[in-house]
């Protein structure tokens, strides 16, 4: 009966930590790409309020 024991608590334990991580990963918000017209992402908060990252350009002669 210990084996089961055992077993159903990591079980149990695992179940409920892949819950916590699910919850995590749906309050996470992602940042606006495209956001007024830039091409990249821009910093809302902090020091760095204002700029854009990471612009991101194609080049005319891949498309």
């Amino acid at each position: 009966m210990d084996r089961f024991s055992r077993l159903l608590g990591k079980f149990s334990r695992k179940k409920s930590e892949a819950k916590l991580a699910q919850q995590l990963n749906k309050s996470v918000e992602a940042p606006e790409a495209n956001a007024n017209g830039t091409s990249g992402y821009l910093i809302k908060e902090g020091k760095n309020a204002g700029k854009v990252l990471k612009h991101l350009k194609t080049d005319p002669n891949k498309l």
